[in-house]
């Protein structure tokens, strides 16, 4: 892989994390203003920020990937463990995001809950579906 790739795919990789991140905090936030919506609550402030910790994590791996890269002209291969950690866990923190909005439909009503479980497992298929292809190019 080339200096020029890894680069482009660690600021993907901080990019898609930062913006998850922001709108992880920004779901906590809501939910710690908001009314007290009781045991679902707590349980969408728990999700949705152990979602943020786990973005903000893969996007500091990220960030200082790519600092080191570009410090040294070169790929730094001694991260790849690092690397690897930090994407899996970006794809366990998207997982934990959907599952969070499946369950903030439920704070609203049970409609509203059982569309937004619905969006959410349909979401996770494809995102499953997405990221297996992906994969199956590399075995």
């Amino acid at each position: 892989m080339t200096v020029e790739n890894y680069l482009a795919e660690a600021g993907a990789l901080a990019s898609l994390a930062g913006i998850l991140a922001g709108f992880s905090l920004a779901a906590v936030i809501q939910l710690l203003t908001a009314s007290d919506h009781g045991k679902l609550g707590t349980a969408g402030v728990v999700v949705f920020s152990a979602a943020s910790v786990m973005f903000l994590y893969s996007l500091i791996v990220a960030v200082l990937s790519f600092s080191a890269a570009a410090e040294l002209n070169r790929v730094p291969t001694e991260l790849d463990n690092l690397n690897i950690g930090a994407l899996l866990i970006t794809f366990a923190a998207i997982y934990i995001f959907i599952g969070g909005v499946g369950v903030a439909g439920w704070m609203k009503s049970r409609t509203a809950g059982i569309l937004t479980t619905l969006i959410a497992v349909i979401s996770a298929c494809f995102i499953t579906y997405a990221i297996g292809s992906v994969f199956s190019v590399f075995m």
